[in-house]
């Protein structure tokens, strides 16, 4: 199969595999804040959040380790592709048991770090763990998915992330039903759905990558293990930065605010997350490809495939975003009745509302990674990241702003850093014009704000005021702002070209 072809393969199957993520968390969310209590209930993220604090190092190991097999394998160096797999294996199994450590620890001081209600304490602890033990598991699971990313089939992991959320959210409802509901059953489940994934990912490996073969004892490198870390170690700082930027408030809110508002920032956070989670799927789905081509040294077609990636993926994430904007307000009537709705809304709407920029230019971020200069992304990133966090906390100490001082600092910090950073950096990275990529995020802007202005056309004159009427909306919304969208979005020769990889024949082999 041609990679423009797979691409576009990749790009609906992760599509479907978020649209089925999403139905379940619409569905599950409210069912769980119901069930174990909106208090309770705000740990799960806050403790995912702080576990996800370990990618700060598992970054450094494997973000690079893709592209090195990547370009070993497309000019046929089996051996080093193999030498860059197992090091890297290696270096996972070995934190595996640092965490591990590092969590038997944690565990008795998790509320000299948190807020923790006294109640709350010991399925908090039990959270902390399990969760710990997921994110290993994942770890591990993270090598052996390489191989859907080296050969370009994210249409494959895809396809596994559907499977372990389900599994996941069916072991949730099994033990609820068979004991008493807790948060602990909660992260008990995640664990078990990794298993499934890594089970499902080591067969994917033997299928896709026979050729790379687990044997640590022949195949590990120091000097491979060593230049896959220097490379991905600016992207470790880079993850540090993004734990700062969207990780590090709801810890901040229980520390500073208390559990209560974690709780509401959690609920209003959700809907923006999956947006998010969108958007990051929607960019991945490309990064093979930019890969390839810049490993064949095609840098005008990389050029050209980018911004026709910044056309979708605006096309794509604007409905989302413009809807929520919107409509935010009356989706948490509905989806959480009894909170405080206009305060959700306006937590929401002020997370949204900064990604009409940063949305569009994400897949920007991919040429740091290609072309392997992630050292100024990641230090202007880091410098703004920690501005951030500083201001946010002279914020909250110095006025009454509260829990509004987060999204409202965290929201001008996004729109100067993309306007005026990584829009231009993108275009040095490639060794074209700082400007090279502002015409496709203005026509994105322009998409989104397009979709922004028929959401409001329709709420003056229809009522929604059911789900019922709410999917109706949405549903119209989505199919009116693509038909303009596409024109506007896309000039003629990208338009023309995105038909034809639409029309043709994604599911089948040539």
């Amino acid at each position: 199969m041609n990679n423009n072809k797979q691409t576009v393969k990749n790009l609906v199957f992760n599509t479907i595999s978020f649209l089925i993520n999403f139905i379940i968390s619409f569905f599950f969310t409210p069912y769980l804040i119901r069930v174990v209590g909106k208090e309770a209930y705000s740990f799960f993220p806050l403790v995912n959040n702080i576990i996800g604090y370990s990618s700060i190092l598992t970054t450094a190991v494997g973000s690079m380790a893709g592209r090195f097999i990547i370009m070993k394998i497309y000019s046929n160096d089996i051996d080093s592709a193999n030498k860059y797999f197992n090091s890297v294996w290696v270096a996972n199994i070995t934190l595996s048991v640092f965490f591990t450590l590092l969590c038997v620890v944690g565990v008795f001081y998790i509320d000299k770090i948190l807020t923790v209600p006294i109640y709350l304490l010991h399925d908090v602890q039990w959270l902390f763990f399990l969760g710990t033990m997921s994110m290993i598991l994942s770890l591990i699971t993270g090598t052996f998915g390489l191989s859907t990313f080296v050969k370009n089939r994210l249409d494959k992991q895809a396809l596994v992330n559907v499977i372990t959320n389900i599994v996941r959210v069916a072991a949730i409802f099994v033990l609820f039903w068979i004991f008493k509901p807790s948060i602990i059953f909660m992260s008990l489940s995640a664990l078990f759905a990794a298993l499934i994934g890594l089970y499902y990912n080591l067969r994917l490996k033997k299928k896709l990558l026979p050729e790379i073969v687990i044997k640590p004892i022949k195949y590990f490198n120091w000097r491979f293990l060593k230049e896959t870390i220097s490379s991905g170690a600016w992207n470790s700082l880079n993850q540090l930065s993004n734990v700062l930027l969207s990780q590090v408030d709801l810890l901040i809110t229980n520390i500073f605010i208390g559990a209560a508002a974690t709780g509401d920032y959690s609920i209003a956070k959700t809907a923006p997350m999956l947006v998010l989670n969108l958007l990051a799927m929607l960019s991945s789905s490309f990064m093979p490809q930019f890969n390839i081509l810049y490993a064949q040294n095609q840098i005008s077609r990389l050029k050209k495939e980018i911004s026709r990636s910044i056309g979708l993926v605006s096309l794509i994430i604007g409905i989302p975003m413009g809807f929520l904007l919107v409509y935010s307000g009356t989706f948490f009537d509905l989806w959480v009745p009894g909170q405080d709705s206009d305060k959700l809304y306006w937590l929401s709407f002020l997370t949204v509302a900064p990604l009409i920029i940063g949305a569009s230019i994400n897949p920007i971020y991919g040429v740091f990674a290609v072309t392997n200069k992630l050292k100024i992304p990641s230090i202007a990133v880091l410098i703004g990241s920690t501005l951030q966090t500083i201001v946010i906390l002279i914020v909250i100490k110095t006025t009454n702003l509260g829990i509004w001082s987060i999204p409202i600092v965290s929201g001008i910090q996004a729109i100067l850093r993309n306007t005026f950073f990584t829009t231009i950096y993108g275009g040095i990275c490639l060794g074209e014009k700082w400007s090279t990529f502002f015409p496709a995020l203005l026509r994105g802007i322009i998409g989104m704000l397009v979709v922004v202005a028929i959401c409001l056309g329709i709420k003056s004159v229809v009522v929604v005021n059911n789900w019922f009427s709410f999917f109706v909306v949405l549903s119209s919304v989505g199919m009116i702002s693509c038909i303009l969208n596409v024109f506007v979005i896309f000039g003629k020769n990208d338009r023309m070209i995105v038909f034809e990889k639409v029309k043709s024949k994604v599911f089948k082999h040539k």
